[in-house]
């Protein structure tokens, strides 16, 4: 376990009567009943609920900066935008591809218009022939007219069917193609439009803009971060040494001294306990969230913690310098005891059994171990 810092602990001295000040060493001593913390040091910093990188979709110049350092923005805000001249030509060519289609399938337009009138004229033309048709059809029963008369008309009337239903199938299929080709365009304007939205970097969240790395005028790359966002509420990240992680739980109570208020301890509570072991830092990663926000808190401020994991209101105690090899102590009257402990801190040892508090222990002599 690593020993908490001193500083922290007379902090928490002052503020809540919760850690014990160091003895000095004695040739003697007799257990004492009082409060005993047991704590894990930590170090970390303030973070927040979230936070993350804005990155560059696309490759340019930034041509605007909207946003500086502790702004707030809403989800949606543009924050910078990059340059973009072949892209916007492009957007141009396929906002007038999209026009352009969808002039082609409105009402009126020339070549549905065009298509319309024969469809019309060939429907006219067939109800000319039909009535024709008809009429040559009582005719030949009459012997007014031949049979090869009737024939001609018979063929002229069936063509006419035929055509018609020729115009309107090709009227049919020219709506479809252009249709189609307003569908196409459509889709390659909203692809166009989402390019084109790559060069307007927003924000992905209510919060603060924390840091911003590039400035007006230079030249940024796909995927380079411009800016950091945070939201959400305060909470603080913590380094925990390896043989400590076993020792936390969710709620235990944490007493936090920032670098930027030295002189005052906030009290937190284990809110999270991350499973994996951080490569990087080389320590388990824990987050604890303020019982009482600090009125003024800046994002990555440095701090120290210590984690309460283990305290009782009256301990038997005794020097933690009394207790010898092996969990023992050395009585008054040269006799060694074994006893059992608990909980302990730097300084101070709990006794659970073995040692009785009218009892005297004395710091043996070289000669004596």
């Amino acid at each position: 376990m690593i020993t908490p810092t001193k500083n922290i602990l007379n902090k928490l001295i002052a503020l809540a009567t919760l850690f014990l000040m160091g003895c000095q060493s004695q040739e003697s001593t007799q257990p004492v009943q009082q409060p005993l913390i047991d704590a894990v040091f930590a170090s970390g910093f303030v973070t927040t609920d979230h936070e993350y990188m804005v990155t560059a979709n696309a490759e340019g110049f930034l041509l605007e900066s909207w946003v500086k350092e502790g702004d707030q923005v809403a989800e949606g805000d543009p924050l910078f935008v990059i340059s973009n001249n072949v892209q916007s030509e492009q957007l141009e060519n396929a906002i007038a591809n999209y026009e352009y289609a969808k002039n082609r399938l409105r009402p009126g337009s020339p070549e549905l218009s065009q298509s319309g009138l024969k469809v019309e004229q060939s429907r006219l033309q067939l109800e000319n022939d039909q009535k024709n048709y008809e009429r040559y059809e009582q005719l030949v029963k009459t012997g007014a007219v031949s049979r090869m008369e009737f024939d001609r008309v018979k063929v002229q009337f069936e063509n006419t069917k035929r055509s018609l239903d020729i115009a309107e199938q090709s009227h049919e299929d020219l709506v479809a193609n252009l249709k189609l080709n307003l569908d196409n365009a459509a889709t390659q304007l909203a692809v166009e439009r989402e390019k084109n939205g790559d060069y307007v970097l927003t924000s992905a969240i209510n919060g603060q803009v924390i840091s911003v790395f590039e400035q007006k005028g230079t030249l940024v790359r796909r995927g380079s971060p411009v800016a950091k966002i945070g939201g959400g509420a305060h909470l603080v990240k913590l380094y925990v040494a390896e043989e400590d992680i076993n020792l936390l739980s969710k709620g235990q109570a944490t007493y936090v001294a920032l670098n930027t208020d030295p002189d005052q301890v906030y009290e937190a509570r284990i809110s999270k306990i991350y499973p994996a072991f951080d490569e990087q830092e080389q320590s388990f990663v824990a987050e604890a969230r303020f019982s009482k926000k600090p009125a003024k808190l800046f994002t990555n401020t440095q701090l120290q913690a210590n984690i309460i994991v283990a305290e009782k209101s009256n301990a038997l105690t005794l020097p933690a310098e009394f207790i010898l090899e092996g969990d023992s102590v050395l009585l008054s009257s040269n006799e060694k005891v074994a006893v059992e402990l608990g909980i302990r801190n730097a300084e101070w040892v709990e006794i659970t059994r073995g040692l009785s508090v009218d009892e005297t222990v004395i710091l043996p002599k070289s000669s004596d171990l």
